[in-house]
């Protein structure tokens, strides 16, 4: 069996600690597991760390509400609480502390960020804060601003254990360095023991190459520093970090601190911090690996901390490649970079980006303990009476299987056994750390936003499908523009109506373009690209490429079309965070910037929910597992059909939600139908295969809705209700639907992270526009029946449409749906046509219905069409294009692509299997649509409903 990595690195003189701690932790046991099993040997805090975890968990709860009873003032509260979490651990690392003689087994405590400026005041809160933990394995963290260094020398000088935090740049390191010593030379002055005094200087690593790399990329495309700046691309901070430690040897083994050390002074040892990757360009331990060395501490996050027990390669490093190291150094000059300003405007907004958790601290707790007295209302609750004991049940196996704390390992066997499976599973978790990861390049969002504004943009067109483009489409007709937002149209279907409206009534040359993909393959965004990067440089020439943007993996074509077209920018995203579960990657967070959200608090919402679903939280208190088992367990019975509940301003975060549970869970024979849009009706109308899922925004309170909800549990169906504050809290929803959706894979037996069946209508509408390419024209088959305007096609004969209609929903069963799929223009006009259709047939057979417009659906419920349960009736709509257009560099148009994607998915449903009748509408839509209409209210105006 392979050694543990983490382990290793104690025999090369490297320490483990932890950037992170939060009180069910501590209390659960995982704390205590981390140290036997992992070697762990330290903790870190800081104010963004306790505000995610109180504000995001119940750890808290009963101490806020105790202190609340005593009149406790904010202030204290809070010092209460993570004092007494800072005391807990310091006692689970005692025995580490002792065994190693007091040089590792610390837990550090921060003084108040907006102190960092103020000696005097961080002097005192820092003796303060020792006093009360009282124990001799803490450290007072203290910032390496110009204000700090004197309170360092100060601390020390007193024997007060001193973590030196927010450094950055080599010539601080030195001063740190020289306070801690005159802070030695001064107790040694007055005779004072110094062998218990523990000091690490804290170097913030990965955030130096999140500035510095954006600024090599613009340097790039100068022709006479595109060399140089392209070799320091990702090297700066293991560089600056290679040299710190060459400072540390040079400082603690000279002359001077020997006399230190004859009096049993330690070294102030360096500590890496801010070693999480940000950039999904490198290795997820790119942190850890280049820096191994004796006497150094890495602080690690806990996703590193489990990247790194799985594939870690322990080995001394550190002092490899150094002179390659000062000639990167030296090359920051020699492009046009002073490292002295980045690291000092890195050290600036480490102190802001510390003050703003802070003070939402201070709010969370001020409202947390004006609540506290009050009955505590659930933001999520469960009625499903006749489900209580089968969800208890499985709430229990999960605790027994350990199940959560597996699941934040990213263990796939949590979700199948076999090799193949377990490595889509493994490259598909990276959604659980996705916002931590997007908080640290705010200002590369920033940054990006202002120079989109700068160049005089007066729209965003963002092209994608599916996973890419979903979470856009919720933002962009959920939330109203920002003061500085740009306006935001999302382009995800093939039609050439809507494209040709675009491209009409778009300024083009003032219009940014995003195209988006994940996989820089798919076919629809591709499309786009190339149809408005021509008509772009029609425009502009070459300088077409400054109006477009790409959003994809490392690695992937996309990449290198951009570069050919020389767009404006590339984002990364991370490959481990598929499509589906991207929203609050650059694919989600990029167009809501633009818009000017307030996307630093909706990744706030999500870390809070990622809290209250982390590791240590016990199954049965996790929103986002307890939601999954719900779910997972009530679909066994049959309650299957997840039918969503939500006011109409929100209504597009339900198509985000559809793709997520109907592409993850729809597979193998299973799955789970999300029915988004489907209006709220009488319970009489439902039948026993619905779950309802209500969510309750405080600002839009329907009372019809509440009325008809109150009906529905009433009458027995099961509802689950989630109460969210205002639209920001979108993010917090992101997280839980995929904590939850993630479980109830599990539950399933499925493996929630491929989608195996998406890419055969794929394939067959390929083969179809090959035949174009060669042949010059799409071939369909020819209809079973014409009846104007109208024709039908499916498998059998009949000798009128309203038979046809008769005969295809009499195969209708309970437990069966509807899948309307339209692939026509998504115009008020004609959904309202198709949402009347859609309540006529739910309440005339009693079954769930859904809505579909293709493209769109192709990537989303088309998963659970042909590989979830053969139970769906299936009614395509299409018609002839009122208009056309030719996409650049192929045989066909869009309008031949649309048709094309129509045919495959029909072929692909009926080697399914599959009940499918297409019915084309023909040149005219809504006369078309009308025509439909009145033919089936014939066809099914007799028709009782199916009765359970």
């Amino acid at each position: 069996m392979k050694e543990n990595p983490l382990l290793e690195l104690q025999t090369l003189g490297q320490s483990i600690w932890m950037d992170y701690i939060r009180r069910h932790m501590i209390t659960s046991g995982e704390l205590k597991k981390l140290i036997e099993e992992d070697g762990l040997r330290g903790v870190t805090t800081n104010p963004s760390i306790f505000e995610k975890a109180i504000s995001g968990s119940r750890d808290y709860d009963d101490s806020i509400r105790a202190m609340a009873l005593e009149e406790k003032r904010v202030e204290e509260i809070y010092q209460a609480l993570t004092v007494e979490d800072v005391q807990r651990a310091a006692n689970l690392f005692r025995p580490t502390y002792n065994r190693l003689e007091g040089r590792n087994g610390f837990v550090s405590l921060e003084v108040n960020p907006h102190l960092a400026h103020d000696t005097e005041r961080t002097i005192s809160e820092a003796r303060l804060l020792w006093s009360y933990v009282n124990r001799p394995n803490v450290m007072i963290k203290v910032p390496a601003t110009r204000e700090g260094l004197p309170a360092i020398r100060q601390l020390i000088s007193e024997g007060i254990n001193v973590n030196i935090t927010l450094l950055f740049g080599l010539p601080r390191y030195r001063e740190v360095a020289e306070a801690y010593m005159n802070g030695l030379e001064e107790r040694m002055a007055r005779g004072k023991p110094m062998g218990q005094i523990a000091s690490v200087a804290s170097f913030f690593l990965s955030r130096i190459d999140v500035l510095v790399d954006p600024i090599l990329e613009k340097r790039m495309k100068d022709e006479v520093k595109a060399e140089k700046a392209a070799d320091l691309v990702g090297k700066v901070a293991i560089a600056s970090a290679k040299m710190a430690y060459q400072i540390y040897k040079e400082i603690f083994r000279s002359e001077r601190f020997s006399k230190l050390t004859e009096r049993g002074a330690r070294p102030q040892r360096v500590l890496w911090a801010s070693t999480s990757t940000k950039n999904p360009n490198y290795s997820d331990v790119k942190y850890v690996e280049d820096l191994i060395g004796p006497e150094t501490i890495n602080t690690l996050t806990q996703e590193t901390l489990h990247a790194y027990r799985d594939h870690g390669e322990p080995a001394p490093r550190i002092e490899g490649g150094l002179e390659e190291a000062q000639k990167i150094l030296r090359q920051l000059a020699e492009v046009g970079i002073n490292i002295d300003q980045v690291t000092q405007q890195l050290e600036d907004e480490g102190v802001e980006k510390f003050n703003k958790p802070y003070d939402s601290l201070m709010e969370t707790l001020k409202t947390k303990r004006a609540a506290a007295l009050k009955e505590r209302v659930d933001r999520q609750t469960f009625d499903i009476p006749r489900y209580k004991t089968a969800v208890q049940k499985c709430l229990s196996r999960l605790e027994e299987d350990q199940f959560t704390s597996r699941l934040w390992r990213k263990d796939p066997s949590l979700w199948k056994k076999d090799a193949e499976n377990q490595q889509t599973i493994r490259q598909g978790l990276g959604w659980l750390h996705g916002a931590e990861k997007m908080e640290a390049y705010l200002g590369v969002l920033s940054e990006f936003v202002s120079e989109i504004r700068a160049s005089g943009f007066r729209e965003v067109v963002y092209m994608g499908m599916g996973g890419s483009s979903l979470a856009a489409l919720a933002f962009q007709q959920a939330f109203a523009l920002g003061k500085n937002g740009i306006p935001l149209i999302v382009l995800d279907t093939t039609d050439p109506q809507t494209i040709m409206k675009i491209e009409r009534e778009s300024p083009l040359s003032e219009t940014l373009f995003i195209e988006a993909s994940k996989s820089g393959t798919t076919a629809e965004p591709l499309a786009f690209g190339k149809y408005f990067y021509g008509k772009v440089k029609a425009l502009k020439g070459e300088q077409a490429g400054k109006n477009f943007v790409a959003i994809t993996d490392p690695g992937t074509p996309l990449v290198q079309l951009a570069r050919d077209r020389s767009f404006r920018r590339v984002f990364f995203n991370f490959a481990d965070i598929g499509g589906r579960y991207s929203a609050l990657s650059y694919f989600g967070l990029i167009p809501a910037a633009l818009m000017d959200l307030n996307i630093a608090e909706l990744l706030i919402r999500a870390l809070r929910m990622k809290h209250a679903c982390n590791s240590c939280v016990p199954n049965r208190e996790n929103p986002g597992v307890v939601l999954g088992v719900v779910i997972g367990e009530l679909a066994k019975p049959g309650r299957d059909k997840v039918t969503f509940l939500m006011p109409e301003s929100i209504s597009t975060f339900g198509m985000w939600l559809e793709q997520l549970l109907a592409e993850s869970t729809g597979k193998e024979g299973t799955g789970l139908l999300p029915v988004a849009g489907e209006p709220l009706g009488p319970p009489s109308i439902y039948g026993k295969d619905r779950l309802f899922v209500h969510f309750r925004l405080q600002e839009e309170i329907d009372r019809a809705i509440e009325d008809g909800i109150a009906g529905l549990k009433r009458a027995g169906h099961p509802v689950i209700t989630i109460q969210m504050d205002d639209l920001l809290d979108i993010g917090q929803e992101f997280f839980r639907w995929e904590m939850a959706t993630a479980t109830a894979g599990a539950i399933l037996g499925i493996n929630p992270f491929d989608q195996p069946n998406v890419q055969e209508s794929k394939e067959n509408t390929n083969h179809l526009l090959e035949e174009v390419s060669r042949a010059g024209r799409l071939s369909a088959p020819d209809p079973n029946l014409r009846e104007d305007p109208l024709q039908f096609y499916t498998t059998e004969n009949r000798k009128s449409a309203e038979e046809y209609l008769k005969a295809f929903f009499a195969k209708a069963k309970p437990g069966n749906y509807i899948a309307l799929q339209a692939y026509l223009p998504e115009k008020p006009e004609i959904h309202q046509r198709l949402q009347t259709i859609r309540i006529r047939l739910r309440d005339i057979f009693h079954l769930a219905t859904t809505l579909g417009y293709g493209p769109r659906f192709l990537h989303s419920t088309g998963q659970f069409h042909k590989g979830g349960p053969n139970t769906g009736l299936f009614l395509q709509l299409t018609a002839d294009d009122a208009e056309d257009t030719p996409i650049p560099g192929t045989a066909f148009t869009f309008g031949i692509f649309k048709r094309a994607q129509a045919l495959g998915d029909f072929k692909a449903l009926q080697e399914h299997g599959k009940c499918v009748m297409r019915v084309h509408l023909g040149k005219d839509d809504l006369q078309g649509l009308d025509a439909f209409s009145e033919i089936l209210e014939q066809a099914i105006a007799k028709n009782t409903s199916l009765t359970y």
